[in-house]
């Protein structure tokens, strides 16, 4: 079964850009030091960029549960390399209760199913929504993972500064 993808805590201050100095200015109380190489524990997993969390109300992952939805429509695009979305359902349920195989989205016009809920209106434009993912299977967990697991496993667990910084 594939990995759960890293979930990221933000920070609790608010962030702030450091000062910027003019070309003129140096600090001669601070020493020039070497830039910081950053090295990867062999450890620590790859990214996973296959998976992805997406929330969903529980009606509508009930609706794609008994193949009465069999688009899951978006607007946004996720990346082309993503296989599987964790459906997080929203409360009450609060959880990660299923996981669905998809692939690349269909645009309005592309989906031409009138048998699942939406489509007639995503074919013809109606929704807001871009991008439809289409089901191509779900699975449902064992065992739910609740919000309160996410956190304790892949937030608190993965400290910032274990990060690599990006900017």
């Amino acid at each position: 079964m594939p990995r759960v993808p890293n979930v990221r805590k933000s920070e609790s201050k608010p962030f702030q850009w450091p000062k910027k100095k003019t070309s003129n200015e140096h600090d001669a109380t601070k020493p020039d030091k070497p830039a910081k190489t950053r090295k990867t524990p062999k450890d620590k997993p790859d990214r996973v960029y296959t998976d992805t969390v997406m929330t969903i109300k529980p009606q509508f992952a009930e609706m794609i549960a008994n193949r009465e939805k069999n688009y899951e429509y978006r607007k946004y695009e996720l990346r082309e390399t993503v296989e599987r979305l964790w459906l997080y359902e929203t409360a009450p349920t609060s959880c990660i209760t299923y996981v669905m195989e998809t692939t690349r989205p269909k645009r309005p016009g592309e989906v031409n199913d009138p048998s699942g809920v939406g489509n007639d209106d995503f074919d013809a434009g109606l929704k807001q929504s871009k991008f439809g993912y289409p089901v191509l299977g779900l699975y449902k967990l064992p065992t739910p993972i609740s919000s309160t697991q996410l956190k304790a496993t892949y937030v608190e667990d993965i400290r910032l500064e274990d990060m690599e910084k990006i900017f």
